[in-house]
């Protein structure tokens, strides 16, 4: 049996953690990119438009955002001052763009930043986005991000899922945005997923999921993880509060260990949610931060907290 390939329309820029994913879709004379990763993370951005699609930023006439978290829309603002793009979300994250609510956009999570930038066309599940003779219908994918959409191409059995479905899971649903209500909405997201006819899913970070069993098989264990935490809420919010010390660490790129730790306890997204979650527990971060140094996700080097991911 043959692999799927990417259709020659499409580029796939693989990033990091702090970087979503970018996809870029070809048209003669122009091109759309899907999502923009972390604002620092902006101008190797362009280079990989540059290097690996062959495209420069005079071309870029549109970017479509899976959601509005800023490691997927840190870039935005540096690419449309550059190419005056258009800037296309559903319509939910526009209203949340808007607003500037950091809480809902997981601005104050890790101390993210989000440079300002405009949104000029929102859509909704069910329209059809247009593109160099592509049409990519736009799915809800709530759950994650309140206003989060994938865009599926039936033509080209793809489907660009962002944070809804990766090869190693799903991104993390935060309690304290989202509500317990949040991991309902992403199991149904997935669910609904099963009724497309996928042979290339893209999502928000790590690599392709190619095979449409590979692609149900994901669907079908992300939803039985969902399941698992709604039964051990416990789980689901340490395996949250890791990803919260990953982000923080990937942000700052280093930091000594005691301030790191000192900082992270201040902030009231992890007061409150080791408050909901863990009350009394004492040296909850140190515990979560001995947990990641022994599975070398963080590194210990001269009390610098580092982390080996890619960012």
């Amino acid at each position: 049996m043959s692999v799927p390939a990417l259709p020659p329309h499409i580029t796939f820029l693989q990033r990091g953690v702090l970087n979503s994913n970018s996809v870029v879709v070809h048209a003669p004379d122009a091109f759309l990119l899907f999502d923009t990763g972390y604002c620092t993370g902006a101008p190797a951005l362009e280079r990989a438009v540059v290097e690996q699609a062959g495209r420069s930023l005079a071309e870029l006439a549109m970017i479509v955002n899976t959601h509005a978290h800023p490691d997927h829309t840190g870039g935005n603002a540096y690419l449309q001052e550059r190419s005056r793009c258009e800037i296309v979300t559903s319509d939910i994250d526009r209203m949340l763009i808007e607003s500037g609510d950091p809480v809902t956009l997981m601005r104050d999570w890790a101390d993210l930043q989000c440079p300002s930038f405009q949104v000029t066309r929102a859509v909704r599940p069910g329209e059809t986005l247009a593109f160099g003779g592509a049409e990519f219908v736009v799915i809800d994918g709530s759950g994650h991000a309140a206003g989060e959409v994938s865009y599926y191409c039936a033509r080209d059995k793809l489907l660009i899922c962002g944070d809804l479905l990766w090869q190693s899971g799903f991104s993390n649903v935060v309690p304290l945005v989202e509500g317990i209500g949040g991991l309902a909405r992403h199991e149904r997201s997935l669910a609904a997923l099963r009724a497309l006819d996928v042979e290339i899913a893209i999502p928000g970070h790590g690599p392709l999921l190619v095979g449409r069993d590979a692609v149900r098989q994901r669907i079908d264990d992300s939803i039985e993880t969902i399941r698992f935490y709604r039964a051990h809420r416990d789980r689901w919010a340490s395996t949250v509060l890791k990803s919260f010390v990953i982000m923080h660490v990937l942000a700052a790129e280093r930091a000594t260990r005691g301030a790191f730790v000192a900082r992270c306890e201040r902030s009231p997204w992890f007061r409150e949610q080791a408050a909901r979650f863990f009350p009394g527990q004492e040296r909850l971060l140190d515990a979560l931060v001995d947990d990641l140094l022994g599975k070398r996700i963080l590194r210990a080097e001269h009390d610098q907290l580092t982390c080996a991911l890619v960012a």
